[in-house]
């Protein structure tokens, strides 16, 4: 699953240079490998969350403070809040999230 979903974001973001590419009016090389606009829907379906501009590292985050909160819990604002999950401290990153 790891390495379909590696490929994807990497096919979304060739679609979204090409796209970026048209738009300023440069020559767009093969579309070859990139994200149809009705695939990516369809992951966008199956999780509204996932976003190929986003690094994997914050995704991660992101979906371990969104699992944390949908049992239940409350939202860590600060590092250290002993709110850790599979190694990361979601307070810490809570809170880079706010200063960025």
């Amino acid at each position: 699953m790891g390495i379909f979903l590696k490929n994807a974001r990497a096919a979304a973001r060739r679609a979204a240079e090409n796209e970026q590419r048209r738009a300023q009016g440069l020559p767009v090389g093969s579309s070859a490998g990139a994200l149809s606009e009705e695939r990516r829907e369809q992951l966008e379906e199956i999780d509204p969350s996932w976003c190929p501009a986003w690094p994997v590292e914050w995704q991660r985050c992101f979906h371990l403070v969104r699992t944390h909160l949908d049992a239940g819990e409350a939202l860590p604002t600060q590092a250290g809040d002993d709110v850790v999950r599979q190694g990361e401290d979601l307070g810490r990153w809570v809170k880079v999230v706010q200063l960025g």
